[in-house]
């Protein structure tokens, strides 16, 4: 009997490139790996542009497009029967809706996430595995933890002032930095969330400029 095909799609801009081994490890246990791609803008990738095996699928620096276009690979491999079973890597909520049209096609999907991967997207897949996190990493920490050492660590050149586009850059995310993990929708903005918490944080508002620093002691 020929060997189950496996197709491997990743959101490089959800998950960090430290979690590659761990993604082929996993998924090549249940068949053959016959695809593997990673999907988001070069400029948010990092080190998954020189990931081995890994072709990378350049999309628009926009919104949703890392979404979109690994959901439209999904949809045609499983069309198309191109192979046995699809795993998904990627935290995102967004991916719950092809996990369902996939598994509705009769086709098995698998998702690969970190431990804040919400509910609906793990009951879409026939199955879900959590990345294992390191003891005392980052990831372990409160979420306004990780954000502030973050903000120290970014601002340190510009008297701790950090713009809101670093928050959604690869180092941010690879200490699990995200509006998710804020507890926020990805439309909602970081000035509303900072406002929110004014003993801690201060905000610039310069359009798309905005940035924030934790507030100075007196």
């Amino acid at each position: 009997m020929d060997e189950r095909r496996i197709a491997l799609l990743v959101d490089g801009e959800n998950l960090s490139v430290e979690h590659a081994g761990f993604l082929i490890t996993t998924t090549a246990k249940n068949g053959a790996l016959t695809i593997k791609r990673v999907f988001g803008a070069v400029s948010r990738l990092d080190g998954w542009t020189a990931a081995p095996g890994f072709r990378v699928v350049h999309v628009p620096a926009k919104k949703d497009s890392a979404d979109i276009a690994l959901s439209l690979d999904a949809l045609e491999l499983a069309l198309t029967r191109q192979v046995d079973e699809i795993v998904i890597a990627t935290s995102d909520r967004d991916m719950a809706m092809v996990a369902l049209r996939i598994a509705e096609l009769g086709v098995p999907i698998t998702g690969i996430g970190e431990e804040k991967a919400p509910a609906d997207f793990r009951k879409a897949c026939r199955k879900f595995v959590a990345i294992p996190t390191k003891a005392g990493a980052p990831e372990d920490q409160p979420f306004d933890l990780r954000l502030q050492a973050f903000l120290r660590d970014e601002g340190k050149a510009t008297e701790g002032w950090v713009a809101f586009s670093a928050l959604g850059q690869q180092r941010a995310k690879a200490m699990q930095i995200s509006k998710a993990a804020a507890g926020i929708g990805k439309s909602a903005s970081w000035i509303d969330w900072f406002k929110k918490q004014p003993k801690i944080y201060e905000i610039e508002e310069r359009g798309t400029q905005s940035r924030a620093r934790l507030k100075p002691a007196k």
